[in-house]
């Protein structure tokens, strides 16, 4: 299923939509990655995760192309746990301004959750996605290393300005010890704006798409204040000079208005893959 969800499992429909009734289900499986945060010693399927494999039934079996509006009521029942097996029997009603569906959810031990959605008509009604697929493509980076989040502005072979958000779910927070300081490590607020860097580098020259984004170097790379999670840096970086594959960068990066990192000059050069393995070999 297209989209990004919070539940790896996949929906099975077992009884297809008819007369408007229609049944999935939906295997927890103790590998689903909320369970390392969810309780680390007591692992429980989140409520909003049960809801989540309800839309998804929902969508899976919707009388015709449709996008969530509201979620009505959730009400739980029992807890759902690794290894559980979640039945979802789906009702669907055509209402004037759109779809009401109402799922009961239930395990083996008995009821887990009953859940009202509603649903408007999909065509035209959904926002565009805001830059999230223009960066993947411009960026060989995936999770956990994929920094920058949003591109606000590109004009390409000059400048661009993004935005990283910090937050505490990250993998380096992973473990850490009550009162241990929580600013964001220097050296990934500049690899976030060599990531900025890097999406002007290559919106600005496609034939470098496909190759090995290298960072060259960098000089004077000051820091002015810390950047602690629940904040938002604002990466703005432009082109010193082109220098057919290395390109040199300056620019800044700002927190709330505060200066956060000015960078006086970085290099960034593009190899081929193939010749790089060559190097290796």
């Amino acid at each position: 299923m297209n989209g990004v969800s919070p539940v790896a499992a996949g929906v099975s429909v077992v009884a297809p939509p008819a007369g408007g009734k229609a049944a999935a289900r939906v295997h927890i499986d103790a590998a689903e990655p909320v369970f390392a945060g969810h309780y680390p010693d007591f692992p429980i399927f989140p409520g909003v995760c049960v809801v989540e494999c309800a839309h998804r039934a929902a969508l899976a079996t919707a009388p015709e192309p449709v996008a969530l509006a509201a979620v009505g009521s959730a009400r739980f029942g029992g807890a759902v746990y690794p290894g559980d097996v979640l039945d979802l029997e789906l009702t669907w009603r055509r209402r004037d301004d759109g779809w009401r569906c109402s799922a009961s959810a239930v395990t083996p031990r008995g009821d887990a959750a009953s859940v009202r959605l509603r649903y408007r008509p999909a065509d035209g009604t959904g926002a565009p996605d805001r830059d999230g697929p223009a960066v993947a493509g411009l960026l060989p980076h995936r999770y956990p290393m994929l920094l920058v989040d949003r591109v606000v502005e590109l004009v390409p072979g000059e400048r661009v300005t993004a935005v990283k958000a910090v937050t505490l779910n990250e993998p380096w927070y992973a473990g850490i010890a009550a009162g241990t300081g929580l600013a964001y490590p220097a050296s990934l607020v500049v690899e976030s704006w060599g990531q900025t860097a890097g999406l002007l580098a290559s919106a600005g020259a496609p034939e470098t798409r496909g190759q090995v984004m290298l960072f060259g170097s960098v000089a004077d790379a000051e820091f002015h204040s810390p950047v602690h999670p629940g904040e938002l840096i604002e990466h703005r970086v432009t082109v010193a000079r082109s220098l057919g594959d290395s390109v040199i960068f300056e620019g800044e990066s700002r927190c709330g208005g505060r200066p956060v990192m000015s960078v006086a000059r970085m290099v960034m050069a593009f190899r081929p893959a193939g010749a790089l393995k060559e190097a290796t070999s």
